[in-house]
């Protein structure tokens, strides 16, 4: 009998551990995927600081995984592939970068079939690719290229905010969602020229997702 009591704990969690994530999955978990394009800009300090810069846009798609905690609340992780660059006029040279970008969004809305929804937290984009165009005499080559040599920082952690409206349909809800991201990570690790160089970005893109079970 003491042996059935003190093995009663173990048994009720591991229950709890079989059943339970069934249940979740089944009621809250949802997947699917985004798909839209984004701008960046760079924010240069210092001598870059009066140099004209242009946004080029690249595509953005990926996965996308929410949990809804209520009605109201949400979290939201993402693995998306962005390509972010932009154009120097003054000192040449074109920047695109391609990154692994994988935000964690905590999103508020509306309990309404249609309706209003903010996204907010952080993100870490790992970088895949980066090259360079445009510099005279030199053309189109790699970001680490012994003709240019841009010693900068491959991981940035930053800071995403967006507005959206969503509908559900049945088991799927679309989004379309307008979204800010700025990075905290320094990119210039170069001794010279000094000043921090942080990405800007504006996504436009669009987010379905179907619920695994329940309605």
């Amino acid at each position: 009998m003491k042996q059935y009591i003190g093995s009663l704990p173990v048994t009720v969690l591991a229950l709890a551990l079989l059943f339970l994530p069934a249940q979740v999955v089944a009621q809250k978990f949802s997947l699917g995927g985004r798909i839209g394009l984004t701008a960046a800009n760079a924010v240069f300090e210092d001598e870059h600081s009066n140099d004209r810069i242009e946004p080029r846009p690249g595509p953005v798609f990926g996965g996308v995984a929410a949990y809804r905690l209520n009605s109201v609340l949400s979290l939201q992780a993402e693995l998306l592939f962005m390509q972010k660059g932009w154009a120097e006029f003054e000192t040449g040279g074109d920047r695109k970068l391609t990154y692994l970008e994988v935000p964690l969004l905590l999103g508020v809305g509306a309990p309404w079939t249609t309706s209003p929804h903010v996204l907010v937290g952080p993100s870490v984009g790992f970088e895949l690719g980066c090259s360079i165009t445009g510099v005279p005499e030199v053309g189109s080559v790699g970001c680490d290229d012994t003709q240019v040599e841009w010693d900068r920082a491959k991981v940035q952690f930053g800071i995403w905010l967006g507005l959206g409206v969503g509908r559900w349909f049945g088991k799927g809800r679309f989004d379309l969602q307008l979204l800010g991201s700025f990075s905290l990570t320094d990119m210039n690790r170069e001794a010279l020229p000094s000043g921090y160089i942080r990405l800007a970005n504006v996504t436009l893109s669009a987010a379905y997702k179907t619920s695994l079970g329940g309605s």
